[in-house]
């Protein structure tokens, strides 16, 4: 024997108690499943396979050869060696090795199955072999922690071994004095804290930080509301499973949701667990998850459960409808006005200065309002017939016009008549009354106005722009929403064509822009024209949309979900990136068209993390939440 090996041998015979005998059956109770451990950790590399060489499948072999070594160093220092004070350095070791060897097996598998390289049968039984590691470590763990064998390991004495309290107060005892011993105590006391806290924080319960205002007043930005996630079958980590319900979801629950916008929570994704990590450890002051642009993700997102599987929903100025299967009519959802927030203006003073943004003031209100009740009490069939009239007179005013000068315009109008005038002729499919449809609601009615009085051609498109609402008013509306949407549709072209009229009245007397600016009927026009866009703009999306899923119900396992603060929420009616080109009234082949993000999408189950319960910071608003 060489040298240094022979003195370690004596040192740890010198170390080692006097009746501490390897052979006896106590100390020789974690040897068997420790060696069954290992064996499982190389069956498993072996059985998993390798349908590619990657740099995780890398890393895991390197760890388990690793770990596999070290163990059997352990192993024979304490039993060939008799270095019984090695137990509950071993011991320590193995507990941080099981958490390591977890995490080093998944990686591997969540990368082959992201690169589609494993089927499903496959996944789960790469899974179970992690799991037979992980359940064969765990055993050896408890057993090297029972008094028994540490009393064989002269740890304990039998007084010790059969006493509880003389344990605890052994414990204390056996404390080594030292700067370096005491901070290995604190790191290790640290570390497996860390670990109790992700297991509690996965399994049980998690702080999350409120990022935006969608769920005021219930929750403000900072908020960190405690959210229950054990009843509601809290996902096994890095898997794409979960654990099952204890309880059902339902409508009217406070949820926090793994943000659907971003592809990689549809998988399990390594980055995204790693940042899940760090956000708990931190109790949420740190989130290492950041998208395409270097920002911190909206991950995960806290709202409402407002739609059941099922269930079709709609809404229409701001009431919120559904219809079970197999039911003709939409009824209102009569508890969501309840916890809906739409006139914040109206909240306590003391809340109102908490908020950073008041989408809706009580003018603003005040205008929707009227709004709403010229929709719901307009004839649409009168309307379009008036249309069609004004279409007819636009025609003669138009004739005499001609008859006039033009006045001086100034370029940014000429343009934009030259443009018209160029379209309108142009016959394709954005000329005539299509162009106008693209307008929207930003139509220059005095460009239109000159380009009538230039162009029978566009008094053509204004004539078959006017049509198109006629052909529509026809056709009985499906629902309350097209209803409605019908109605905005002939608003807006009422308003357009009277200012295009009114305007072709004024050229046809020879008025410059001066006095056309002054004019008392165009003026009132023109903030119509603008209350409307403001309502089309930045509202009508926010408290409306079309029956949805189109043609069917929401699925067993689809829900949907919105802010209670529904003028400021991007939920699932929204999906975030550049607006599309949506249609007023479908009816209509030249409806208004406006930009917008309305896109609803179901909420799946798999992206609700957990239930919010209460508010547990700031102190100030502890216990506070929504109803």
């Amino acid at each position: 024997m060489k040298g240094p090996q022979k003195k370690m041998k004596k040192q740890a015979e010198a170390s080692a108690p006097a009746d501490f005998d390897p052979a006896l059956p106590a100390a020789r109770r974690p040897l068997v499943p420790t060696l069954a451990w290992l064996g499982i950790l190389i069956l498993s590399l072996l059985l998993q396979g390798c349908p590619r060489p990657t740099l995780y499948w890398v890393l895991d072999l390197v760890f388990t050869l690793g770990l596999v070594a070290a163990q059997l160093l352990f192993l024979r220092a304490m039993y060939r060696g008799r270095a019984s004070h090695l137990l509950p350095a071993w011991k320590k070791f193995t507990g941080y090795c099981l958490v390591l060897v977890y995490v080093f097996q998944a990686l591997p598998r969540i990368g082959w199955k992201n690169l589609g390289l494993l089927g499903e049968g496959r996944n789960v039984f790469v899974f179970c072999l992690s799991l037979a590691s992980l359940a064969a470590g765990l055993a050896a763990f408890m057993i090297a922690g029972r008094p028994a064998v540490l009393g064989a390991f002269g740890i304990l004495s039998p007084e010790e071994v059969s006493d509880r309290k003389l344990r605890r107060k052994a414990r204390s005892r056996r404390q080594k004095p030292g700067f370096l011993h005491g901070l290995l105590e604190w790191v290790d006391a640290i570390a497996f804290a860390a670990i109790a806290v992700i297991l509690i924080n996965i399994f049980i319960f998690q702080l999350y930080v409120i990022p935006s205002e969608s769920m005021v007043p219930g929750f403000l930005i900072g908020d960190r509301p405690f959210t229950v996630k054990l009843t509601m079958g809290p996902r096994i980590p890095l898997t794409e499973w979960r654990f099952p319900m204890l309880s059902t979801i339902k409508r009217g629950d406070v949820v926090t949701i793994a943000n659907p916008r971003y592809p990689e929570n549809r998988e399990v994704n390594v980055r995204k667990q790693l940042a899940q990590f760090v956000y708990m450890l931190t109790f949420t002051a740190v989130n290492i998850d950041r998208d395409a642009s270097g920002q911190p993700k909206s991950d995960p997102l806290v709202k409402r459960i407002v739609g059941l599987p099922g269930e079709q929903l709609m809404m229409v100025d701001d009431t919120l409808y559904a219809r079970r299967s197999g039911e003709a009519d939409f009824k209102p959802v009569t508890e969501d006005a309840s916890w809906a927030r739409i006139d914040l203006w109206k909240e306590d003073p003391a809340l109102r200065a908490k908020i950073k943004l008041l989408p809706l003031d009580e003018r603003a209100r005040s205008i929707m309002s009227g709004l709403d009740q010229r929709k719901n009490g307009l004839d649409p069939a009168a309307a379009a017939r008036e249309l069609v009239a004004r279409a007819g007179r636009i025609d003669s005013k138009a004739a005499a016009a001609r008859r006039r000068p033009e006045p001086v315009t100034n370029s940014e109008i000429a343009a934009l008549r030259d443009e018209a005038l160029r379209n309108f002729g142009s016959g394709g499919p954005l000329g005539g009354a299509a162009y106008i449809a693209g307008l929207g609601a930003n139509a220059e009615d005095l460009a239109l106005a000159m380009a009538a009085q230039r162009s029978p051609a566009a008094v053509a498109a204004l004539a078959a722009y006017a049509q198109g609402a006629s052909q529509a008013a026809a056709q009985s509306p499906q629902d309350a929403y097209a209803r409605g949407s019908r109605a905005f549709n002939l608003i807006l072209k009422q308003n357009l064509l009277s200012r295009i009229e009114r305007d072709l009245d004024l050229l046809a007397t020879g008025a410059g822009f001066e006095a056309m600016g002054q004019d008392p009927v165009l003026v009132r026009l023109m903030g119509e024209s603008q209350e409307l866009r403001t309502y089309l703009f930045y509202f009508y999306d926010s408290r409306n949309f079309s029956p949805f899923p189109a043609g069917a119900v929401l699925g067993p396992d689809e829900y949907f979900a919105m802010g209670d603060n529904r003028y400021n929420s991007l939920d699932t009616r929204f999906r975030e990136g550049a607006p599309l080109v949506r249609t007023l009234d479908e009816g209509d082949p030249s409806s208004i068209r406006y930009p917008s993000v309305l896109a609803p999408f179901a909420l799946e189950r798999h992206f609700i993390e957990g239930r919010a319960a209460f508010i547990l910071w700031p102190p100030s608003r502890m216990g506070a939440m929504g109803k």
